[in-house]
């Protein structure tokens, strides 16, 4: 059942067994997991089924810390979220990003690594990836070039892997079909949660208040609640429910927003291979059902040696600064026209201003704009060209770990929006161990490329500039206390019985993986949770 919050009566009263607060990656997993359960499962939706401005402009923020893109649609507010947006790049975390390290406060997950893992494949599968073993840089070793052979020959330069399928999973697409058969699911669009209501005693959730564009006012009472909202909407909700705990939801010990994590990425350097370089995984492979992208990391063993945090790096083409401003063109244009990183209308395509995204050319490669087939014959017309111009250069872009920071934070702005909720403000912190760990990983990089006659690193004479992944993580982190985290290892909220959090905002530490899999991971987790009897 598909309903329109908009032709609700107002004053009405939905109730469900399971009410999902989120219809994005996260929250259709869990609602999916569910579907053949017993539950029966009401998933809101603030927006509708296509961008909307006015709604999209509930997600305006203020940015009191490190810059990050102006004018960029990071988080999408509408059904199927952010992952209407997303290119696809795939992750598995490590056990070291996971584990607790003595040289990055905070890092450790109260879940071991070995039960995480356990679902990655039913992830995988969701996001129809490659086979799971594809994630084993191992499973690739026969397709090295002799460049890459000598890279990795020794350490402490080790493979990441970074998968695709064959086109980015749209989740509002996919899970449509669950809504629309006779079943226990229903979606409500159109339909803002602006209040967590709790009981007089603060120890379970009693109802959600939901307002719908037009200000009229519905209840939603379920047994278990889950928000699946996104890292920053998360804490909001939390921190706007002030009925009955003046802090917040959840918040008695002042974590909740605290921790805020991205990936800071950074486009530095540029590397002169010699005439035999050639790259066949470094710059990305199309497989049959997908595509494969190594990058340069560093060993477990050297970032315990000195200190460094899980960063990784990966060698993309260079282009002409021609090509380059007319890329930017394109970019600024295809945002209106398609709506992809812009809620604006068409007729504002004369006047959009969207800002510049250095160094996005290199972060959005093909592998990543083309659809799959071309992009598989693009590769083989490019192997058949390098087989007799090897060489050449490539620039260095740098995907970067920001270590749990407790100052990296959301707060409430006094600025309210339409619907009468608190505005965030945003105070990103990059800590100086993030630079740090760029410049010794070019360092090493630059040995490595000498000492096995690969190439030289041409560094630029400025300071590293950094911009944002829009991988927001961390603000109702795990851990098995109120006083370090706002989530249980099952996910529920401290102290609130009923009330679970889904998504990148229980990450304690973000590691060097792209967020999705593991959202996803984590999303199935909970469901199982739930089916067992967690609420």
């Amino acid at each position: 059942m598909i309903i329109d919050a908009r032709e609700l009566d107002p004053g009405a009263e939905l109730r469900a067994d399971v009410c999902i607060v989120g219809a994005g990656a996260a929250g259709l997993t869990v609602a999916a997991a569910l579907a053949d359960s017993p539950y029966d499962v009401c998933v809101l939706e603030s927006g509708g089924f296509r961008p909307e401005a006015e709604t999209q402009q509930l997600y305006d923020l203020e940015c009191a810390g490190y810059p990050i893109r102006p004018d960029f649609m990071s988080r999408a507010r509408y059904y199927g979220g952010s992952c209407n947006l997303w290119a696809g790049r795939s992750m598995c975390l490590s056990a070291l990003d996971v584990s607790g390290r003595s040289w990055v406060p905070s890092s450790a997950w109260p879940i071991g690594y070995a039960e995480l893992a356990s679902y990655y494949p039913a992830a995988a599968r969701i996001l129809e990836l490659p086979s799971i073993e594809c994630f084993d840089p191992g499973s690739h070793a026969a397709h090295l070039s002799a460049v890459e052979r000598a890279l990795f020959g020794a350490e402490p330069l080790v493979p990441t892997v970074s998968l695709w399928a064959r086109r980015p999973k749209r989740f509002g697409r996919a899970y449509r079909s669950l809504f629309q058969r006779p079943s226990g699911m229903r979606l409500v669009h159109h339909a803002n949660v602006t209040r967590i209501q709790l009981d007089p005693a603060g120890r379970a959730v009693e109802s959600l208040e939901v307002t719908t564009d037009a200000g009229q006012r519905l209840a939603v009472r379920a047994r278990i609640y889950v928000l699946a909202c996104g890292g920053l909407e998360n804490a909001r909700l939390l921190l706007v429910s002030r009925d009955v705990h003046p802090a917040g939801v959840g918040n008695g010990y002042d974590v909740v927003g605290r921790y805020f994590m991205d990936h800071p990425r950074a486009v530095y350097g540029r590397v002169r291979l010699s005439e035999a370089g050639r790259l066949e995984l470094l710059r990305g492979r199309p497989l049959r059902d997908g595509k494969v992208q190594l990058g340069i990391g560093l060993s477990p063993e050297i970032q315990r040696e000195e200190g460094l945090l899980n960063h990784y790096a990966t060698l993309e083409a260079e282009v002409s600064g021609y090509t380059e401003a007319g890329y930017q063109s394109f970019v600024r244009t295809m945002k209106v026209l398609l709506r992809r990183g812009y809620a604006g209308r068409r007729r504002d395509l004369g006047r959009a201003r969207l800002g510049d995204v250095p160094g996005l050319i290199y972060l959005l490669t093909p592998k990543e704009l083309l659809p799959h087939p071309v992009y598989r014959a693009l590769t083989l017309v490019r192997r058949g060209l390098e087989r007799r111009t090897a060489g050449g250069s490539r620039v260095v872009v740098y995907f970067c770990e920001q270590p749990p920071d407790p100052e990296s934070r959301v707060t409430l702005s006094r600025e309210r929006d339409r619907l009468g909720m608190n505005r965030l403000v945003l105070h990103w912190r990059i800590s100086p161990e993030v630079t740090r760990t760029v410049l010794r990983l070019q360092e090493l990089l630059r040995v490595r490329l000498r000492e096995a006659g690969i190439g030289e690193i041409q560094s630029p004479d400025e300071e590293v500039r950094f911009t944002d992944a829009s991988h927001h993580m961390g603000t109702t982190r795990m851990s098995t206390s109120p006083r370090t985290g706002v989530v249980d290892p099952d996910c529920r909220v401290h102290g609130v019985a009923n009330l679970f959090i889904a998504g990148s905002s229980v990450f304690p530490s973000a590691g060097h993986a792209n967020p999705t899999l593991t959202i996803v991971a984590l999303a199935l987790r909970l469901a199982d949770r739930i089916r067992n009897g967690a609420g």
